[in-house]
Order: C-alpha cells, then sequence, then structure tokens
C-alpha cells in the first residue's frame, strides 16, 4: 500500500476528473494535500479525508506557482510530492490548427510543467528530496492525427522530465512520467462530443477509469518507486501494441 503519512503533496489541475481522484487517494494514503487549480479548489480541499489545502494556481504563472509553495510550505512545511496533472488540449492539423491555440497547449502542458519543477525544487531542498510525477499521455509515445499540439507539448514533456531527472539528482529529487491512456473524462472527446480516439478494437477494450491511472501516479509518486527516476510508466490497456488479433 502507498504511505504517504506526512508528506505534503501538490496536485495541479486538482478540480479535473482525475485531478479529484488523485487528491482523494492521496488524502486517503495520509498526504496533507495540496489542492491547485484554477476554480473549485477550496471546495474540494474541503471535501477530503484529511488535512487539505486549496490554493488558486494558474499553471502558466510565475507569481501563483511562488504564491502556492508559499502557502503549501507555511501550512504544512516542504513540499515532498508534486503532481504536475494540469493540461490542456486542442483539435487541429498541422496546417490547420490556429497559432494561438497551439502557443496555449503548449503553455500549458509544458511550460506548466517547467514551472512547477522550478517552483517546488527549492522546497524539496529543504526536505531533503522528493518526488515530482508529470502526467503524461500515450499521444507522447506515438502519433497522434488531428492532436499536433497537444501531442507535441506530451512529446517535448519527455525531454523536460529527463533533463530535470539528471539535474535534480543530486538533490534526492526523483522525476517520473505516467503515460496515461485514453481515460474517460471530457478530454476523451471532441467539441461535438464525438470520440476522438476509438479504442474498441484494442487489446483492452474500453477508455481507462480515473482510478486506474491515479493508482499509477500513485505508486510513482511513493518511496515504493524509490530507485526509478527518469522513468515512464505506460497505462494504456495495450493501445500501444495496436488493434488485438
Amino acid at each position: 500500500m502507498n504511505d504517504f503519512t506526512g508528506k505534503t503533496v501538490l496536485v495541479t489541475g486538482a478540480t479535473g476528473a482525475l485531478g479529484a481522484e488523485l487528491c482523494a487517494k492521496f488524502a486517503a494514503a495520509g498526504a496533507n494535500t495540496v489542492v491547485a487549480g484554477r476554480t473549485g479548489f477550496e471546495e474540494l480541499a474541503a471535501a477530503l479525508d484529511g488535512p487539505a489545502l486549496g490554493v488558486r494556481l494558474d499553471v502558466t504563472s510565475e507569481s501563483d506557482w511562488a504564491e502556492a509553495i508559499t502557502r503549501a510550505q507555511d501550512r504544512f512545511g516542504p513540499v515532498d510530492v508534486l503532481v504536475n496533472n494540469a493540461a490542456h488540449l486542442r483539435t487541429g492539423t498541422t496546417e490547420g490548427i490556429p497559432l494561438d491555440d497551439f502557443r496555449q497547449v503548449l503553455d500549458v502542458n509544458l511550460t506548466g510543467a517547467l514551472l512547477g519543477i522550478r517552483a517546488v525544487a527549492p522546497s524539496m531542498r529543504l526536505a531533503g528530496g522528493g518526488s515530482i510525477v508529470n502526467v503524461n499521455s500515450i499521444a507522447g509515445l506515438a502519433a497522434a492525427p488531428g492532436l499536433v499540439a497537444y501531442s507535441s507539448s506530451k512529446w517535448a514533456l519527455r525531454g523536460l522530465l529527463r533533463a530535470a531527472a539528471v539535474e535534480l539528482a543530486g538533490d534526492g529529487i526523483r522525476v517520473n512520467a505516467v503515460h496515461s491512456g485514453i481515460i474517460e473524462t471530457p478530454l476523451a472527446y471532441g467539441p461535438d462530443g464525438e470520440e476522438l480516439v476509438p479504442v474498441g478494437d484494442f487489446p483492452i477494450p474500453r477508455r481507462a477509469d480515473v482510478a486506474e491511472i491515479a493508482d499509477f501516479v500513485l505508486f510513482a509518486a511513493s518511496d515504493r518507486a524509490r530507485f526509478a527516476t527518469g522513468s515512464e510508466f505506460v497505462a494504456d490497456g495495450g493501445f500501444l501494441l495496436g488493434p488485438a488479433a
């Protein structure tokens, strides 16, 4: 069982489907849970079973990050775990996507993670180390036609993972990633409700429940994964294998 008793865990994108599940699981495992989001964060923090703090966080804002870390430290002490879960998606092809949409997706998915790692590293040094988990995607492992911005951001996030893992290793800070398959959340559907990526022909022919992906994230964040850094865990129901025979 993952045990986070006494550890301070900050989750970004905390009020989305996966983020809320992560917060609930960390709280149940004994963590001091910092619920970071743009809306609804105070309500979610109040509903958790355990010590929790809601903080407003736009992951693209350096000042928001500084304030979030300061508030977390003031309440609970140094941050032990950061989960970079916030994500943004815009559909569009290489030739067709508006440039503003492309930049916005990269700003949230890539720059947001960079700012989070920068902001939390000094706090983790105070704790003698820590664990950072980037929630990535199979769109960062394979081609994703029609999702050029999202896929580009997730491929780039893999480079950030490796650089940060090497640079922070001397401080006892591990940096890992969980590549999720298609999760049953609003991000799995287009603006008209269409299924963005059909899954019916694949080895496990369904979308993942948020709890299944959250379990992988908790493992990667925990001391049970203490020998892993720069690692990428894949939970995709066999999607990358291709259609079942």
